[in-house]
């Protein structure tokens, strides 16, 4: 669902990151994530899917390059919904993550460690850091980051949040 549901109001990168943060803080278990309780923690309206199966979404295009996607569903057979929150490219798919980055991967691993989740890195290929996987009793996040830009060395190690997901 990558248009914005009637009623959301325009954000920023960082405005969502911090709506994300609040939902997270807000979980007490999976079954929070129902259309009610995101709708109330992060001020978004969303859409339930027309087929019914309780699947529900929001998204805005947040500026020229970039657009944020949020959706809840209930993968066949599993008695567990997820949430996957993207930040994706809509224009220039090689713009640098600077605008949605203002709330980098560090900032969330710290309200995440004080939200009592515990955190630890999973490697790919070659050492190749892939995505760090969160977890506290009832809930597990995974969040894929990506470098801010390749501008230098420095931007390309500055992590941003790319994906997020809740089960």
């Amino acid at each position: 669902m990558s248009t914005a549901a009637s009623g959301t109001p325009h954000v920023t990168g960082e405005d969502i990151s911090r709506r994300m943060l609040k939902l997270i803080g807000s979980l007490t278990s999976n079954a929070d994530l129902n259309a009610d309780h995101v709708r109330r923690h992060t001020g978004l309206e969303v859409q339930l899917a027309a087929n019914g199966d309780g699947s529900f979404g929001t998204g805005a295009q947040l500026d020229p390059d970039w657009s944020y996607n949020l959706y809840v569903t209930r993968p066949a057979g599993e008695h567990k919904s997820k949430l996957i929150f993207d930040f994706a490219r809509t224009g220039d798919q090689s713009a640098p993550m600077t605008p949605v980055c203002g709330l980098d991967f560090e900032h969330y691993a710290r309200e995440l460690k004080s939200m009592g989740f515990n955190g630890d890195a999973s490697y790919a290929e070659h050492g190749r850091l892939d995505h760090w996987n969160f977890s506290r009793t009832g809930l597990s996040l995974q969040i894929f980051v990506e470098g801010e830009s390749s501008e230098s060395p420095a931007k390309i190690g500055h992590h941003c949040v790319k994906t997020l997901t809740i089960e």
